[in-house]
């Protein structure tokens, strides 16, 4: 099983390698390729899909994404911010293992309600413990570019789309609450689309601080795009959004 890992071993403790191996076992990926991003909480890994990936309705995809939680290092005060509060997960254990299983659960349902709300983000597939296996964004194996590295074509039209996708998960009662220009990813060209990523710090409108996040999400879109000289008043992007 170890020849199945084209990536040092050294990166994966043993929760996380275990998590690995079910879906090895399960042929539902046959190897961990390498790393997408890396970060101090989560590490994201090109996956190859095995035989029986498509099993319950997936679509046939080459490669997958893995994101790998670290429970270790993970920032268990800001987690427990946006997920002890959220009314859909007020029975957790005040553990940072089990935080960061939570952690990965949420994540997974977040990407479903985007997807419900018609926003483009990567498809979840599984997740187990603290690994969330989902859709790989990219084409011919290459992974996308953020907005941040690869930077805005088209500002007007991409601010008025990030703003547009914000307007649409609020009025589906959620809140991404991190979106800045390091969490888009910029889709396939010259007719490009801008899909959101990290997803799990994302709140239903039952969070206590679903309004104050909704609220930073649209200040740093508009931050952003006002270097590229689109000016938007925030006051009254804001009543847009709320649909005011």
């Amino acid at each position: 099983m170890k020849a199945k890992f084209k990536t040092e071993e050294g990166v994966f403790d043993a929760k996380t390698r275990f998590a690995l191996y079910g879906f090895l076992n399960k042929q539902v990926i046959v190897t961990v390729d390498y790393p997408i991003s890396t970060g101090k909480e989560a590490d994201v890994y090109r996956v190859t899909t095995g035989p029986l990936f498509e099993k319950n309705g997936r679509k046939a995809a080459k490669y997958a994404a893995a994101k790998l939680f670290r429970i270790e290092t993970a920032n268990f005060q800001r987690m427990q911010d946006y997920i002890f509060p959220d009314p859909r997960f007020e029975k957790i254990k005040h553990s940072k293992r089990e935080v960061v299983y939570a952690w990965v659960r949420k994540e997974y349902k977040n990407l479903l309600i985007c997807k419900e709300a018609g926003v483009p983000v990567p498809e979840p597939y599984l997740f187990d413990k603290n690994v969330l296996l989902m859709e790989f964004i990219g084409e011919e194996g290459v992974p996308d570019t953020t907005l941040k590295d690869l930077g805005s074509e088209n500002p007007e039209k991409d601010c008025g789309t990030l703003l547009g996708y914000v307007k649409k998960l609020y009025k589906h009662g959620f809140v991404h609450a991190d979106l800045s220009e390091f969490n888009v990813l910029v889709h396939g060209y010259p007719d490009y689309k801008l899909v959101l990523i990290d997803l799990g710090q994302g709140v239903v409108i039952g969070h206590p601080m679903a309004e104050q996040f909704l609220e930073r999400d649209v200040r740093n879109i508009i931050h952003y795009f006002k270097r590229y000289g689109v000016r938007k008043d925030f006051d009254e992007t804001m009543k847009w959004v709320r649909g005011k």
